[in-house]
């Protein structure tokens, strides 16, 4: 099915096209969908999206004042487009909609300019791609004609689907137990319905493959993807260095024979400072940009894990290909970092190379030194296997201690997945990925938290070497907290533990407030607070913009605290894409002025740009780069990473629910997590699971929130409920499709009720 995305993505250029080869461009070769094409064509021309110039070629108008963005709905029915551009998100009345889905790549136009705190209000003029093919629904009949209809559960789609009678489900009683799935065949038109067909049937319970079955369609995650019949690329030799000779370690927590691989370590001692060597398993140099090998990882994007297994990557001959295997030669993309002793950077080097890993670090290993007495000269049995490896391990332990400790990037916080099987895989901590703005808490217990410091590390490196080489690059960046967020936080600090220790004018920043809480009772309450005011972290795409730099002096991005992930190609795309462009750096690009020039200057070395006053890249090689660089790109992977975001906390909360599910009715302790006007949250302790507990269900009472001490307050009774405080609830209810869980207050003795006035806080 052809979009108007791909219609108007066929006619980006200056000259544009005629139809009949706009026809070939889009591969349409049936009669049918020519007409349509015709029909589309007509449709956009009104609209003023395209015109025909006077040679009768097709060209994109860019006098009218469109805007491009995604629909972004609320279940109370509040729309938005957030725009592409990343300017100030358009308000869409239900009128001006016109049959728009969440999630859908729009055209909009302003009709009403924003004033003072009010947002723009738009006109969607056309659906450019949509979202959804494909959602879960409840079916039922109609109950005048009979006819079955599909009722979507995603509460940001109210719409109504007619439902294709000729299907092999419909001809079958439906189970208005089961859920479904529905592909869409037709989307809403004018005064036409939506229409699609029963592909699939959910059971509510089927066990964990079930749940993972239904979660891969509830967050519109495909794992059908047609894998292009293409070898990766041979590794050119010549020119990389020979670094067999160091014994090499892989740290790895991931169990699952399908787990993503991951970067190989060796430091040793250097300078009164320590010598670092990350070497990354190279997938960039196996691919050609724009290849179909290329399109078939960008289209699948990411890998995801499921919680005790992996969906992959890569396909098997990219993995079998790249993947580090011990005590054999693998080529690799490597970086050496100097840092001195208190863990900052003195310099760097990126070199395409070729290691022998010797040994795999387990958890198994770590416990065992952490646990090794200072001065002990013995080896634990654990530790038989590595014992000729030692020195590099404490080195590779000691340094990212010290990394740990200067970095003030990243703001890390306790994850507390549940200790479930079925999690067993997302316990461990997953390197360079950021799914909430913030990284787990440092754990030398972990090999993979002691990896990931390395990778967060390289990654900032790679980006500051990419920006002094003006070249492009996908990145993410850690904003700042509000301050203003922060007050109220400190604010809720106080009132859980009073013996925080504030500055003169009260103030604290986040990283002030996590640390003074290092020890504190309440220190898990106090995270989960700051989860909530932490900015989520998106792709950006850096493109160098000499115009821009001239026009303004602040066009530079804060170095500092940005991140171009490379490290971990097997993990996701955008490791790719950034892959691509060192190699390239490295392989391609010229290092000598001219060809009689004798004197070569190192492109991966730090600082190495401000010896270059030559292009380093043939013109071919720069358009290369150029034209794989854009927003498109960009767009299309942050949509990858919310869906994988989605699935992640869905599949955490569905193992909870399950785990919840076995304890209805039953009486159990939990602590608030979270006070509203509505009711208070409280987490159960055994399963780690927070539901609930409605305001309308504390009959003994009517009881105000106070929002500055984040408490309910009973008018009569005085009986407080505020963070912190423990509680016995019971399970009433749990949504499974929903992740809500119902919770009542267990009634409590009268001689428990004395004292209770004690704890009011004003």
């Amino acid at each position: 099915m052809t979009s108007v995305l791909k219609i108007l993505e066929s006619l980006e250029r200056e000259d544009g096209l005629e139809v009949s080869k706009l026809e070939k461009s889009l591969k349409l070769t049936k009669k049918l969908d020519r007409d349509n094409l015709q029909i589309a064509i007509k449709a956009l021309s009104k609209l003023g999206i395209i015109q025909n110039t006077s040679d009768e070629k097709l060209i994109i108008n860019d006098n009218n004042d469109f805007i491009q963005g995604r629909v972004r709905c609320s279940s109370k029915g509040y729309c938005f487009v957030v725009r592409e551009d990343q300017g100030e998100d358009i308000y869409i009345r239900e009128t001006n909609l016109n049959n728009a889905w969440h999630g859908d790549l729009v055209i909009v136009v302003i009709t009403r300019q924003g004033i003072k705190r009010r947002a723009p209000e738009g006109s969607i003029q056309c659906v450019l791609e949509r979202y959804n093919d494909k959602l879960l629904s409840k079916v039922e009949s109609d109950k005048t004609t009979g006819e079955l209809r599909a009722y979507p559960l995603d509460d940001r789609i109210p719409a109504i689907i007619d439902l294709e009678s000729d299907n092999e489900f419909c001809k079958k009683p439906i189970n208005k137990d089961l859920i479904y799935e529905i592909k869409i065949s037709r989307y809403p038109i004018a005064q036409f319905k939506a229409k699609g067909s029963i592909i699939r049937e959910f059971s509510i319970n089927s066990g964990i493959e079930g749940d993972i079955d239904l979660l891969l369609s509830k967050n519109n995650i495909s794992t059908n993807y047609e894998e292009p019949k293409v070898s990766p690329k041979k590794v050119a030799l010549k020119g990389r260095e020979d670094l067999t000779s160091q014994p090499a370690l892989l740290f790895r927590s991931w169990e699952s024979a399908k787990s993503p691989s991951l970067p190989a370590l060796f430091a040793e001692p250097y300078e009164g400072g320590n010598r670092i060597w990350v070497h990354c398993p190279t997938v960039a140099e196996r691919i050609n940009l724009g290849s179909k090998l290329d399109k078939f990882l960008k289209e699948k994007g990411e890998a995801i894990c499921l919680g005790n297994d992996w969906f992959e990557f890569l396909n098997d001959s990219l993995k079998s290909a790249s993947q580090f295997i011990l005590n054999e030669k693998c080529e690799a993309i490597s970086l050496r970092i100097d840092i001195n002793s208190e863990g900052n950077i003195a310099d760097w080097e990126f070199i395409l190379s070729i290691i022998k890993p010797v040994n795999i670090i387990t958890p198994k290993h770590l416990n065992a030194i952490n646990n090794r007495k200072p001065n002990s000269k013995s080896v634990p049995i654990a530790l038989k296997t590595v014992k000729e490896n030692l020195e590099v391990i404490y080195t590779i332990i000691y340094s990212s201690k010290l990394i740990n400790t200067s970095n003030k990037t990243t703001i890390k916080l306790d994850e507390n997945i549940p200790k479930f099987e079925r999690l067993s895989e997302l316990q461990k901590t997953y390197p360079g990925r950021d799914f909430h703005g913030w990284s787990k808490t440092f754990d030398s217990n972990d090999p993979q938290s002691i990896v990931d410091l390395y990778i967060r590390l390289s990654n900032n490196i790679l980006a500051n070497h990419l920006i002094g080489y003006k070249l492009p690059f996908i990145y993410k960046e850690h904003e700042e907290i509000e301050s203003s967020s922060i007050n109220e936080l400190t604010k809720s600090a106080l009132t859980l533990d009073n013996k925080v220790a504030v500055n003169i004018d009260g103030s604290l920043t986040a990283h002030e407030l996590i640390k003074a809480f290092e020890s504190s009772t309440e220190k898990k309450i106090l995270h989960k607070l700051v989860k909530h005011i932490i900015p989520g972290i998106h792709l950006k795409l850096y493109k160098y913009n000499p115009q821009a730099e001239k026009e303004d002096m602040n066009y530079a991005i804060s170095t500092t605290k940005i991140e171009s992930p490379w490290c971990c190609p097997s993990l996701n795309y955008w490791n790719i894409y950034n892959q691509f462009i060192i190699c390239l750096l490295l392989s391609e690009g010229k290092n000598k002025s001219t060809s009689r020039s004798k004197e070569l200057i190192e492109l991966g070395k730090m600082n190495s740009w401000l010896e270059v006053n030559w292009e380093i890249f043939s013109q071919k090689v720069k358009d290369n780069i150029y034209n794989s660089s854009n927003l498109r790109l960009i767009q299309n992977l942050n949509d990858i990473r919310k869906k994988s975001k989605s699935f992640r906390n869905n599949i955490i909360a569905i193992a909870q629910g399950r785990e919840a599910q076995k304890i209805i009715g039953e009486e159990v302790t939990a602590i608030i997590t979270g006070v509203q006007s509505y009711g208070f949250f409280a987490e159960i302790e055994d399963i780690t699971a927070e539901g609930l507990v409605h305001v309308s269900t504390l009959g003994d009472d009517w009881y105000e929130y106070r929002s500055r001490q984040n408490l309910l307050v009973g008018r009569k009774s005085k009986k407080t409920y505020q963070l912190a405080q423990k509680v016995n609830v019971r399970v009433l209810k749990v949504d499974i499709l929903k992740n809500q869980i119902d919770l009542e207050l267990v009634k409590e003795n009268p001689a428990d009720l004395i004292g209770n006035n004690d704890n009011e806080s004003e």
